[in-house]
């Protein structure tokens, strides 16, 4: 038993680094196809219409592009805590304004992405990552 509590109290780095690469796996995935025009942004523009959203054509954009870039900083490891206050707001947004009254199912994953960014935002990056590595040069 202390041999299983020691290999993970000195492993540590990888919880983060696990949540990071989930979040961005998901956050990249979700928005892929409308940032890269495969997929109109008139889609997310009518959708957010339909919500109330306001300005729903330029939060569309805001949105994807949002997700798009905070999946990027969370693959690497850069800049976690702006990016996870980013993610915050966005998906408080999205959980008040299209999943408050869902079902689990249907809200699970703007819920978790919520949860991931919060973890985030509070325990930052993790050893394996860009910010660490910038945290070590800026010391030396």
């Amino acid at each position: 038993m202390i041999k299983f509590k020691k290999f993970f109290a000195g492993n540590k780095e990888y919880g983060p680094l696990a949540l990071r690469l989930v979040a961005a796996w998901r956050l990249i995935a979700g928005v892929w196809a409308y940032a890269f025009f495969a997929k109109p942004i008139t889609e997310v523009k009518g959708f957010f219409q339909h919500l109330g959203i306001p300005f729903p054509f330029a939060s569309a954009y805001i949105s994807v592009y949002a997700q798009l870039v905070c999946g990027v900083l969370f693959a690497i490891g850069l800049w976690i805590r702006p990016a996870a206050l980013l993610m915050i707001i966005n998906f408080i947004v999205a959980i008040l304004a299209a999943h408050l009254n869902d079902a689990v199912t249907t809200s699970f994953a703007a819920w978790a992405l919520l949860a991931i960014s919060i973890s985030l935002l509070f325990f930052g990056a993790g050893k394996i990552s860009i910010d660490n590595f910038r945290r070590k040069s800026l010391r030396s």
